[in-house]
Parts: C-alpha cells; structure tokens; sequence
C-alpha cells in the first residue's frame, strides 16, 4: 500500500482494512532544501494487531535513534533496546508507557561507563554508575543525576560514603527553570583493602 505523501506499508490488512500480524511501514518525507525528492524519514518492522504496533517491532526515528524490542497500544512496553544515534548512547532494559521503566543497564557511547539500575518514568532512580576507570557509584538518582545518598568506592580500594545534595541556583529557589548545582557531601574516606 502506497499512500498520498509516498508512505507505504507492506504487510497484511484484515477486512476492515486494519494492519494484522508482520509488516513494514516506511514513513517518506520531503528531502534536501527546495523539498523536491521524497525520502525515507522513519520506519517500523514488526507485528501489528489492529491496526497499531503491538508485538516485538524495531522502529527508526528520523533522529537515526532506533528502539527493537516490545510494543503495545503503539507505546514501546517490556524488554527493549534504545540506541541514540547522535551520542552512541545504548538503553537495555524494561520500558513501560513509552518509557524506561524498571530494571536497565545505559551505556555512555563518549567514555563507556555505564548505569546499571532501577528506571521511573524515564529517570535512573536507584543504581550503580560505573565511571570507567575511576570509580563506581552506588546510591540514589533524581533526574537522571546522583541526588541523596550513595557511595564512592574508587579503583584503588578507598570507599566513601555520603550524599549528594542538590539545590537550584539563583535567587528563588522554587523556580524550577533555574539550573541545579550538585555537591558531595562524603563521610570519612576508608580503605577496603
């Protein structure tokens, strides 16, 4: 099936004429600047049940971003991979509502460390961050950055305990389009070894 804006869809339709079992949508658009030549700008391969994604599929985002793994009701639901195209970025784990959440483990495509914890709508809650060749840290998150009470425990066998402590910058401190500031606040440094 070809569309007017040049989309098309190769699968199979039931009699209402509704998207059933496997198939390949390909979104087009228009390309290059005077918007002449139509090309592909997103794309779907997976199941459908009723005329939307539902099932295990892989969609292409027209960032280049790419998610393959479980769909229901056209929202990315259970396990699945998100790779972010313009950082290197990879997401494994439990989606839910479109969203990290749960159990997953986010690998920095930059420098290769990674966060291996508990996700809340779209957020690291919980976990250990592994800053490659430093240290790990363990403890809690708010916002997708270390917030409350954690631990360092670095390469060489020191551990540190205590609590990031978050507080907005400017002169409201409930302005919530104000920049936050982060500082650890470590007990007494001890050694493992």
């Amino acid at each position: 099936m070809t569309y007017a804006d040049q989309s098309t869809f190769e699968g199979t339709f039931d009699a209402e004429k509704q998207k059933q079992g496997a198939g390949v949508y390909t979104w087009m658009g228009p390309g290059g600047e005077d918007g002449e030549e139509v090309v592909v700008k997103a794309k779907y391969e997976g199941e459908y049940k009723d005329g939307i994604k539902e099932g295990r599929g892989k969609m292409t985002y027209p960032s280049g971003d790419v998610y393959d793994g479980g769909w229901v009701a056209n929202q990315m639901e259970g396990m699945g991979t998100y790779q972010y195209k313009k950082s290197g970025d990879i997401y494994t784990g439990v989606f839910g509502k479109g969203k990290k959440n749960g159990e997953g483990l986010y690998e920095f495509g930059k420098d290769g460390s990674t966060i291996k914890g508990v996700w809340e709508n779209g957020s690291v809650s919980t976990g250990s961050w592994v800053l490659k060749g430093a240290a790990v840290y363990t403890g809690a998150f708010k916002n997708g950055k270390p917030d409350g009470s954690g631990e360092f425990k670095f390469e060489s066998g020191i551990v540190q305990s205590g609590a990031f402590e978050s507080k907005r910058e400017g002169d409201d401190p409930e302005d919530e389009t104000a920049p936050v500031s982060y500082t650890w606040k470590g007990q007494e440094v001890f050694s493992t070894a």
